[in-house]
């Protein structure tokens, strides 16, 4: 296959009966891996004895007939009796992972759990000697790349090498480990005088061994899957028979396999479709499964593709079905606060696979003492008393702090002053509410539906470029022309040097951060400083709704005029949470299963969700309060002057109404309401124009923000338009 032909999977095969028919049909097979390997050798002069080795003794890599001698010379190892063996020390790697996650300094589900999981139980079960190099588990994912296409001469070079390492750590037949039960190597020693001539069981091993990652990336995802959702979906794992009844929807909806690549070995025809010897054809397997979930609604046991079908079905399927039950509930029941750092997850995505290699969490959502002043409030009802408390409670006293900064340094800060006199979360007593009164008489819930043309005609124009776009991204062709094209008429900021702003504003992101190291603070002082000279006055044919107009007309008491475009300033970088938030909910329900996504073209659908899609998705990371005086919350001694920082990441999960993504009280977001109304529009209004709307399997990316969730990156696939049928 070409190497472009993989983005357009609307050419992949999915239909279920179609796909059973095309993996057990014996005319179909694998690549001939071997004599590419030979031709390979021939052109270059360089030489892959041990990649040959494997090829031609893995499953995939035999003829038919071997290939069957080799699977029946295998199966009494794999059955789900014998694996029932195992469970003790299955139980026991649970047990030693969630003791190391818990050890952890910065926990990460894919480091700290799911692979010392993997190789405790993989290393007992093959027999591989611990070299106490920590290469195995490195080692053992290379060579899973063995499956993907047109490799690079040095990943084909790194793949011997990673072969030769395992081949080294895995002692020979018989040399294998003796206790009970057997593991993979005695038993194949057992049976060594049946295998068939030319294949080696040791590299027969070594290929089962690399298959079996699977499991591990299976259980990654499924991690993934289950803590970018609701906390019940969590909770209702925690229990055994919880995670058996989700089981089979899980393996369907998080398989590590996207592809399956088959080809001719003759000509064959497979329900009216001929196939010549050589054509190759592609399997998607998150669509096959999706159309498999279609036809279990009725009840019927549902069905999928996730260990395959046919003669090459996964032989490892018991192994996964006696490991993950023990390892999701195990883990629910050690950490039921448990909580995803979503933006700094990591996938390895591939034609053929995807999978996560980092999942950074936090295990237990305790408020703590983080340092002598700092104090990292992560449950709910502490922080809810905090932010309602406003008279033991503050925002963080920035202008103080700037100006003492600034006698110390003898740096000039005016420009950073007046940010933090301006910024709406730093303010507090009567300034802050003449502020909060000016502003909430252009963005209040009653004055509101006056932006509603505007906002309806921006989404037009951003569904318009999305369409049109080469290679469509939803951050960059949708979520971010929608903000620009939203706020600066709202809030009338109109620039002499539009391009100039739009390149600047974003760092104006940093003025959420509070205390900000001196470098960042000098960078955002210059940008502050030419942003604000870019900044005109409305004039008379401007709209004098918009916040500048109405701030400029009412002049509040205590406000010069560098003071409210200041304060509209601020509001434009705060604003930027209204892309990051639409981004991450188009984000979150697109990595919904496919049957679910539709709902999200109702306007209801997103009404009555819309908290729930908040609490989930909502782009800031903290709150951030000072301690007026002394206090006890939560179990923690305050003392005056400490920060309370507020992890909505913990707080939020599971909490739909009642979450903090806005804030509370007197300092709740002022663009909450305007929020909302994009999603409402912006949500239903995509799915519909887009309704077989997908992404790129795990081709998004994340701003690298302290402050918030944002996604950089959210390129999609856009459905083919329909064909207008022939006039009659």
């Amino acid at each position: 296959m070409k190497h472009d032909s993989w983005a357009d999977r609307s050419r992949f095969l999915s239909d279920p009966d179609q796909v059973e028919a095309v993996l057990r049909n014996p005319g179909m097979g694998f690549a001939p891996v071997g004599a590419y390997l030979q031709q390979l050798e021939s052109r270059s002069g360089e030489s892959f004895p041990h990649l040959r080795k494997l090829a031609g003794s893995a499953l995939v890599g035999t003829g038919a007939s071997d290939h069957l001698e080799t699977r029946r010379l295998i199966a009494q190892f794999f059955t789900d009796r014998a694996i029932q063996d195992w469970e003790p020390h299955f139980k026991a790697s649970v047990a030693l992972a969630l003791d190391r996650l818990e050890a952890a300094p910065r926990p990460d589900l894919m480091d700290d759990f799911v692979t010392p999981l993997f190789l405790s139980v993989i290393s007992r079960m093959v027999g591989f000697r611990d070299d106490g190099s920590g290469q195995l588990f490195p080692m053992i994912a290379m060579v899973q790349r063995i499956t993907e296409p047109m490799l690079a001469m040095r990943d084909l070079r790194a793949l011997e090498a990673a072969i030769q390492y395992l081949d080294q750590t895995l002692p020979p037949l018989d040399q294998a480990p003796t206790e009970a039960p057997d593991c993979l190597l005695a038993y194949l020693h057992r049976r060594a005088d049946s295998a068939p001539p030319g294949i080696d069981l040791r590299y027969t091993a070594i290929a089962l061994t690399v298959a079996a990652n699977t499991v591990a990336q299976t259980l990654g995802f499924m991690l993934y899957g289950l803590l970018m959702d609701d906390a019940s979906a969590w909770d209702e794992i925690a229990s055994p028979e919880g995670t058996e009844r989700q089981l089979q929807r899980l393996l369907s909806l998080y398989p590590s396999t996207l592809t399956l690549v088959r080809v001719a070995t003759e000509e064959v025809e497979i329900r009216g479709c001929p196939f010549a010897k050589g054509q190759s054809t592609v399997v998607d397997v998150p669509e096959t499964n999706a159309q498999l979930r279609a036809r279990s609604a009725d009840g019927a046991r549902m069905r999928s593709l996730s260990f395959g079908a046919g003669a090459h079905k996964c032989p490892g399927e018991a192994l996964s079905r006696r490991l993950l039950p023990l390892a999701l509930p195990a883990l629910a029941r050690r950490f039921p606060k448990l909580a995803l750092h979503k933006d700094r997850a990591r996938f390895r995505a591939t034609p053929m696979v995807q999978f996560p290699q980092s999942l950074p969490c936090e295990l237990h959502g305790i408020s703590h003492r983080a340092t002598a002043r700092l104090v990292e409030i992560k449950d709910l009802p502490t922080a809810r008393q905090i932010v309602a408390d406003n008279d033991r409670f503050m925002p963080p006293t920035m202008e103080p702090h700037l100006r003492a900064f600034g006698a110390s340094t003898g740096i000039d800060i005016a420009p950073a002053i007046l940010i933090a006199r301006n910024a709406m979360f730093f303010m507090s007593g009567e300034r802050h509410a003449t502020a909060r009164r000016a502003v909430a008489a252009c963005l209040g819930g009653n004055r509101l539906p006056r932006w509603q043309g505007l906002m309806e005609a921006q989404v037009a124009q951003a569904l318009d470029r999305l369409a049109a776009a080469p290679r469509p991204d939803l951050m960059q062709d949708y979520a971010e022309p929608l903000f620009r094209g939203i706020t600066s008429p709202v809030l009338g900021i109109d620039p002499t040097d539009r391009a100039r702003f739009d390149a600047l504003a974003p760092i104006l992101q940093d003025i959420l951060e509070p205390w900000l190291p001196k470098r960042e603070l000098l960078r955002l002082l210059e940008v502050f400083t030419e942003v604000l000279a870019l900044i005109r006055l409305p004039g008379e044919a401007d709209d004098p709704n918009s916040v500048l107009s109405t701030l400029i007309a009412a002049a509040p008491a205590d406000f010069s005029t560098d003071d409210i475009k200041a304060l509209v300033l601020v509001l434009y970088g705060a604003s930027f949470n209204l892309s990051h938030t639409l981004g991450n909910v188009l984000h979150w329900i697109l990595i919904q299963p496919r049957e679910e996504q539709a709902r999200a073209a109702d306007p209801r659908w997103i009404a009555e969700n819309m908290e729930r899609l908040i609490s989930l998705c909502g782009s800031p990371k903290y709150i951030y309060r000072m301690v007026r005086e002394p206090a006890e919350m939560g179990g923690l001694s305050l003392s005056a002057r400490d920060t309370t920082r507020m992890q909505l990441l913990s707080i939020n999960r599971g909490t739909a109404t009642g979450h903090l993504a806005f804030g509370h009280g007197l300092h709740h977001c002022v663009g909450a309401g305007l929020s909302r109304m994009l999603l409402r529009n912006a949500v239903p209004a995509l799915f519909q124009r887009f309704p077989g709307l997908a992404l790129k399997p795990q081709a998004h990316a994340y701003l690298d923000m302290s402050q918030t969730v944002a996604l950089a990156r959210l390129p999609c696939v856009l459905p083919a338009p329909s064909k207008p049928k022939d006039l009659q």
